[in-house]
C-alpha cells in the first residue's frame, strides 16, 4: 500500500513538473516547507495536484524520488501539526 501511495504521488509530481514550464528552475528540497504548503493548500480546498503545484512554484522541491520521500516522511513527524498534509500523503 505504502508504495502504491509513493508511486502515486511521484506520478503526480511528475505531471506537474512535465505540464510546468521548463524555463522555471526547480528550487531546493526543502520537505518542511513543503509539507506546510501542502497542508496550507488542502486547507483552503485545493486538490493534491494543486498543492505540489503551488510547492513546485514556491521552489521547495527538486523533482527527485528522494525529496517526495523526503516530504512524505517529513509529513509522517508533522502529523498533528499539519494533518492534511498527512492524511493525503498517507492514508489516500
Amino acid at each position: 500500500m505504502r508504495a502504491l501511495v509513493g508511486l502515486l504521488l511521484l506520478s503526480i509530481a511528475l505531471s506537474v513538473l512535465s505540464s510546468a514550464s521548463r524555463a522555471q528552475e526547480l528550487g531546493r528540497c526543502e520537505p518542511t516547507k513543503a509539507v506546510k504548503i501542502i497542508d496550507g493548500a488542502l486547507g483552503e480546498g485545493k486538490t493534491l495536484q494543486q498543492a505540489m503545484e503551488m510547492m513546485i512554484k514556491a521552489k521547495v522541491f527538486d523533482g527527485s524520488k528522494a525529496c517526495i520521500t523526503f516530504i512524505r516522511e517529513t509529513s509522517m513527524t508533522m502529523r498533528d501539526a499539519h494533518p492534511s498534509a498527512f492524511k493525503s500523503l498517507w492514508m489516500n
